[in-house]
């Protein structure tokens, strides 16, 4: 079922992943941004890549993925250039222009480490893009470990040497529950364990999918600019720079 999901939204222009799927959106517009903003040819890391979604945005750079390979046992880990462990990445100091780091800090249990490391590999001045969550459910059991505020991020960071460039929530409240009400059909329904009581009850089941995967979170989305202060959001974009 995931792998299906991950297929159709790939295959599907950033123009309706947008109406859809606003969070897969924003990671893929967050992304976009900065194939646009490194130079053609400069050496990009993706550190925690998983299937490499993002490399099409870097076919005019030099891409190198690489993965620890125990995010979703469904994945595809076959276009990685590098199989190992971020907390000790196999690269020499100071060889990349650019670092991309996306959802991947909750999944290991040195944080710091992994952005030392990162900036170790980053040549003066490189950039590091990050994005990490506030607001999620346990997902890639058991290893989920952590959710983040702005706060957290920017200690992190600071302690790991980077500067600040921004940090920037990806919703605000109604963002936020757009999202979580898209998991009501998948508590209610999907933990029945009676064949027949599933199958008697399929056609609530088909509503709930319609008023809480499609109408309210539509709405919701619609109306998350209300929300100013941004504390309660799904997840941080931040940018960083090697000093």
């Amino acid at each position: 079922m995931k792998k299906l999901k991950y297929k159709i939204l790939r295959s599907i222009p950033l123009c309706l992943i947008r109406i859809i799927d606003p969070f897969s959106y924003l990671i893929e517009r967050f992304v976009l941004s900065l194939s646009k903003e490194i130079p053609p040819h400069s050496r990009i890391l993706d550190a925690g890549s998983g299937e490499t979604p993002f490399k099409k945005f870097f076919k005019d750079h030099k891409y190198v993925a690489i993965d620890t390979r125990w995010g979703d046992p469904d994945w595809d880990y076959s276009k990685l250039n590098v199989i190992g462990d971020l907390i000790k990445l196999p690269f020499k100091k100071e060889i990349f222009n650019a670092a991309l780091c996306t959802q991947v800090l909750e999944h290991v249990k040195e944080p710091k480490a992994i952005l030392k490391e990162l900036y170790r590999v980053l040549k003066l001045g490189g950039v590091l893009y990050l994005s990490a969550p506030q607001g999620w459910g346990i997902h890639q059991a058991p290893h989920d470990y952590f959710r983040f505020t702005s706060y957290a991020l920017r200690y992190l960071l600071e302690e790991a040497e980077f500067e600040f460039v921004y940090i920037k929530p990806c919703c605000g409240y109604f963002g936020y529950l757009a999202n979580r009400l898209t998991v009501f059909p998948k508590v209610l329904f999907w933990q029945i364990k009676c064949p027949w009581l599933r199958i008697l009850l399929a056609p609530l089941e088909l509503v709930s999918y319609l008023l809480f995967v499609l109408i309210f979170p539509l709405i919701l989305n619609a109306i998350d600019f209300l929300d100013h202060e941004r504390t309660y959001t799904l997840n941080y974009f931040v940018k960083a720079r090697k000093s």
